[in-house]
């Protein structure tokens, strides 16, 4: 969940609950393999001594990579599956996966926990996917590589991550909401943005001064470009008019630091 933008199709189709659906963009690193900057034996070593992680592993972490990637792929192409059955005239399957598979406060209190986990794997416009898929193969990758991480860390950074930004967006929700008018919520987030903020922090925090290239064009370190989204949603979080799920960041990220500092401070690479 980061950048959030209303969906035209889907506000254009009205669920019973004229629920309007938000979509989230992250921002897009340097293309080139070397846009963090560093070298590849920082993070682990073709030799077999000094403590650090094998290639082997390395290697097993891109597989999590790929499937966490391939995942969001799939369930995308099905979206985009029902959304043009939708423009046809059949428009209760779009509207139901996306009842099913979004996450809206007033649809998880009534009995909709799925969506805790399903809204980071969905989503529903091209330049949504791409932009989240193109930063977490690039950042993804670099923590692919550190030698602290083994497939099962790395999958719990990434969903674990996911599900602190889920409850996030709900919490924000809630307090924007039924709080303080007791209406039915009628936003619905999802994106897998919650979880690349996870895993950009624990990236961070294991390698604050690598260079990062937003766009391929401003460089800066990545504890900066970390730092400065969290400054960023931390100041717009309340803003009712904001179309970004700052509240799904920023529990992303605490996550990303809870599990840095909790699993992985001190340990010796």
């Amino acid at each position: 969940m980061s950048s959030l933008r209303l969906l035209r199709a889907f506000r254009a189709l009205r669920t019973p609950q004229n629920t309007k659906t938000m979509s989230s963009h992250f921002f897009f690193p340097s293309p080139s393999p070397r846009h963090l900057g560093l070298p590849l034996s920082r993070f682990y070593s073709r030799g077999s001594g000094g403590g650090y992680g094998t290639h082997s592993q390395a290697t097993s972490n891109m597989t999590v990579l790929y499937t966490l990637m391939g995942t969001n792929i799939a369930i995308f192409s099905y979206a985009m599956y029902l959304k043009v059955q939708a423009t046809q005239g059949f428009s209760r399957p779009f509207t139901n996966f996306m009842r099913k598979m979004t996450l809206n406060l007033t649809e998880f209190r009534n009995g909709a926990y799925q969506t805790i986990v399903t809204s980071m794997f969905t989503h529903a416009d091209i330049g949504h996917v791409l932009s989240n898929m193109v930063t977490v193969y690039f950042l993804g990758s670099f923590l692919a590589q550190a030698p602290v991480i083994t497939p099962g860390r790395y999958l719990i950074i990434a969903l674990g991550s996911g599900i602190s930004g889920s409850v996030g967006y709900l919490y924000n929700r809630y307090l924007q909401t039924t709080k303080n008018t007791g209406m039915p919520d009628n936003k619905s987030g999802l994106g897998f943005s919650g979880a690349v903020m996870g895993i950009s922090t624990v990236a961070a925090c294991l390698a604050p001064q690598t260079r990062v290239a937003i766009w391929g064009i401003i460089p800066m370190p990545l504890w900066a470009l970390v730092t400065g989204y969290a400054v960023y949603d931390g100041y717009y979080i309340n803003n009712a008019d904001s179309r970004i799920a700052h509240a799904g960041h920023l529990g992303g990220l605490a996550f990303g630091l809870l599990y840095y500092f909790a699993r992985l401070r001190g340990v010796r690479y």
